[in-house]
């Protein structure tokens, strides 16, 4: 029941709520740190993800996570599976709890920046329940569990294990967890393998403020756990101050030797481990043992970063590093740094024995159960978004969330893939995206210009390679490999083609009496009269000079032949007007005629060999005639009839 009228609370009340206050600030601390460490698509969910993990933890918490760590102890393993009835507790025990479940939120949270941009929301809510509701809950008791009476009942706790703060009870069971659900979920697309690289998060300047929040945080996290007011919390303040400080300078200072520069991410790593490794030992150790933690918290927190990328196991901001080896690492060093007058165990060397044995009791809990439930969930129900999803963000793939410079990336990203820059990019006027947009259209625009003159220019060249640029006919190379397939064709099909081979006779009186431009005028009428007697599937090439050729890429009887060699001639043989006067000149043709029933295969310059020859004998009988270079042909039907095929099957003769 509530009470009646409210009392004043004592200091050591008010301190533990001020505490608790400061712990929960945690929460924005750590919304910050992940959201800047990690690419501004999946922003929104690392934020959406630290706002949920709180409340599902404070929920858990209260129902039965409270009573399975701090209610009476069976074997000082486990406590009771009841709910958390703060109404009939007394204001420092209601405080207790307050605090404890601001602790229980700060180690759910530990896990989402490990997992950020590849895991389901909904499985991250799996992850939390099992966190929140079970391993924390469980190692604490074993830890901070006591009597009544102050005595510490929990069976590491009554062995003499130290950790005054969590650093194994929060961060080392964090991390545990962290670390077991990244390798189940593998790395990020392009963080690894070929072509793999570091992934840079979208605002460091925020990841910096969360450092700083998580800073202040650790005030009341480390100096709220003496539960009173008293002569410690300073030492404890001081001590927290200097670890994490001691943490970011030896991550500055190995940057520097390893990279050239301070890197922001070994500094952040730096800073956080050294918060981390002294919340165990930071009511018993004095200035120089609070330095040395966190210099060998940051070390080492740095060293496993490297180690983790060789193995390439992608924990997105380093928290199994910053929380599990730093954690570790401070338990440890209770022993080491300790005065000896607060060792449980007696002397150094018992001590780190006993912290050992509580190391490795947490890990050989947290870890296994991590990992065989996300193992068994994952086998049935893929905790691991897909890849198109994590192409797109988790922002849109997750909540359907966006920004404004989410949807320029989104749209320069799918521009990059499809090599599609037609279209302009399209950003929400008065956003901080939209002068980004401006500028990047127009820098599509001059892209375009500049790709439709190279693409003219190309097509120019192509144009030149294959055109004969006074007549604009195909030229002698692109006819050659005309005829050369038309060959292939009609011998793959049983078809008949023919080539005929023009040379104008009189031409070279044209063009000496009258000049070179009046031949070059000459040529080009020449030309468009060709293309006036063919079909649309024929083509009529100039293999240079006065020299042309025709392509008729299917033949059915000697007297189309005829009527196509006839109409050349009485065509070409009409005079000409030009500037410079009335020009008359004639046309001699050689035929050759290719495929059907043949059994000898010819090559093309075989083909245009016999056409040239023929060509030749008609210059040779007159000119203004033409003549077939051919095996002798079926013989003409009485009556003309376009069904005679032609029959290329016997002896090779010269027919006109």
């Amino acid at each position: 029941m509530l009470p009646d009228a409210p009392v004043a609370l004592s200091l050591d009340v008010a301190w533990v709520l001020i505490a608790s206050f400061l712990v929960a600030s945690m929460q924005a601390g750590f919304t910050c740190l992940e959201s800047g460490l990690v690419r501004s698509k999946n922003s929104i969910n690392v934020a959406i993800k630290n706002l949920v993990d709180f409340c599902i933890s404070s929920i858990l918490f209260t129902l039965f996570g409270f009573q399975l760590m701090f209610g009476p102890s069976l074997d000082g393993l486990i406590g009771a599976f009841a709910p958390a009835s703060y109404e009939s507790m007394s204001p420092d025990r209601v405080a207790f709890f307050i605090f404890q479940l601001m602790f229980c939120g700060t180690a759910a949270t530990i896990i989402s920046g490990a997992v950020a941009e590849r895991l389901r929301f909904i499985g991250y809510v799996m992850i939390t329940v099992l966190s929140a509701g079970v391993i924390y809950p469980v190692v604490g008791h074993w830890i901070w569990n006591s009597a009544p009476s102050g005595e510490l009942t929990g069976w590491l706790g009554a062995m003499g294990f130290l950790d005054f703060a969590g650093s194994t009870v929060v961060h080392s069971v964090g991390g545990w967890i962290s670390l077991a659900a990244i390798l189940i979920l593998g790395p990020r697309i392009g963080r690894f393998g070929l072509g793999g690289h570091h992934i840079e998060g979208q605002n460091l300047p925020m990841a910096v403020l969360g450092v700083f929040l998580l800073w202040v945080g650790f005030f009341g996290f480390n100096g709220g756990s003496t539960l009173a007011l008293n002569s410690l919390v300073p030492l404890i303040v001081a001590n927290t101050a200097l670890s994490g400080a001691a943490g970011g300078l030896i991550g500055l200072a190995i940057s520097w030797y390893k990279r050239g520069h301070a890197s922001v991410d070994a500094i952040i790593n730096g800073t956080i481990s050294g918060l981390v490794a002294i919340c165990a030992g930071c009511n018993v150790v004095g200035e120089i043992g609070a330095i040395l933690i966190g210099l060998g918290a940051g070390a080492l927190a740095i060293g496993s970063v490297h180690l983790m990328e060789k193995l390439q196991i992608d924990d997105a901001i380093g928290a199994v590093p910053s929380h599990l080896v730093a954690g570790v690492w401070g338990t440890m060093a209770v022993a080491l740094f300790a005065s000896p007058e607060y060792l449980m165990g007696g002397s150094r060397l018992d001590q780190m024995q006993i912290q050992l044995v509580g190391i490795a009791a947490v890990g050989l809990f947290a870890f296994p159960l991590s990992y065989i439930t996300f193992y068994a969930v994952n086998r049935f129900w893929p905790m691991r978004v897909s890849a198109e999803d994590e192409r797109i963000g988790l922002n849109i793939a997750e909540h359907a969330a966006t920004t404004s410079i989410l949807d320029l990336v989104t749209q320069m990203d799918w521009q990059a893939r499809t090599g599609d820059f037609s279209k302009h990019v399209d950003v929400e006027n008065e956003t901080e995206a939209h002068q980004i947009a401006t500028f990047y259209n127009v820098v599509l625009d001059k892209f375009q210009l500049e790709t439709g003159r190279r693409q003219e220019a190309l097509e120019r060249l192509t144009e030149l390679a294959s055109t004969d640029v006074l007549t604009g006919l195909p030229n002698r190379r692109v006819y050659f490999d005309l005829v050369r397939r038309s060959i292939a064709s009609c011998n793959r099909n049983g078809r008949q083609g023919a080539v005929m081979y023009m040379d104008l006779d009189g031409f070279k009186k044209i063009n000496d009496d009258m000049g070179h431009d009046a031949g070059d005028a000459l040529l080009k009428q020449v030309a468009l009269r060709l293309l006036s007697c063919v079909r649309e599937s024929d083509l009529v090439a100039r293999l240079g000079g006065d020299e042309f050729a025709l392509l008729i890429g299917e033949v059915e009887t000697l007297d189309a032949l005829e009527h196509v060699a006839e109409k050349l001639i009485e065509t070409v043989s009409e005079p000409f007007i030009l500037k410079q006067g009335e020009a008359n000149i004639g046309v001699s043709v050689g035929i050759a005629v290719f495929g059907g029933s043949r059994s000898a295969r010819e090559d093309v310059e075989t083909v245009i060999k016999r056409s040239d020859n023929a060509m030749y004998d008609a210059k040779l009988s007159g000119k203004g005639t033409w003549r077939v270079s051919e095996p002798e042909l079926a013989p003409r039907p009485a009556e003309p009839s376009t069904d005679i095929k032609l029959d290329l099957t016997v002896s090779p003769s010269l027919a006109s």
